[in-house]
């Protein structure tokens, strides 16, 4: 009797396999067309390029922090301050294998002495390594072969609709 239990376990076994198999490739098949479907959508996805990152994040947030700074509305430049290093921070995640991501870096050290400006409320700190910044943004931008793209401290408020 044990002979033959074994016997017919011996037989059930590797069909009960085969069958768990094809259910288990058949679960494999399902997951892989859904991983490639995200894919595909992953591929296709918008991906803003440098200068649409420049254009809406860091050229109006360098103007407002400006601004801010010369209102002494410490707040606010804070605020922008981490707006702008945010648009920074979209070209390094999105753009990691190009020029511009690697460039960039060089603003690190300017964006740290406005953080410190404003943390100590030092409107003449904050002008002088604001114009620091600035520079550095054209240092970068001839870097990259864009010195045709000047930016300068900001003299109008183009944002008039924003008490700063």
């Amino acid at each position: 009797m044990k002979r033959l239990s074994l016997l017919l376990l011996s037989l059930a076994l590797p069909f009960s396999l085969m069958i768990g198999c094809e259910q288990s490739g058949s679960k494999n098949a399902d997951l892989q067309a859904r991983v490639d479907s995200l894919q595909n959508k992953l591929d296709s996805a918008y991906v803003p390029g440098t200068g649409a990152i420049m254009n809406t994040i860091v050229q109006p947030h360098h103007l407002k922090l400006w601004f801010a700074g010369q209102n002494k509305n410490w707040a606010l430049a804070e605020y922008e301050r981490q707006e702008l290093m945010g648009g920074f921070e979209k070209i390094q995640t999105l753009h990691k294998n190009k020029p511009a991501a690697t460039a960039v870096a060089m603003i690190f050290p300017a964006m740290d002495a406005i953080e410190k400006a404003i943390r100590e409320k030092d409107g003449n700190a904050f002008k002088s390594n604001f114009v620091v910044l600035t520079n550095t943004c054209n240092t970068c931008h001839q870097a990259l072969k864009y010195e045709f793209n000047v930016i300068k401290v900001p003299v109008t408020n183009s944002f008039d609709d924003q008490r700063f």
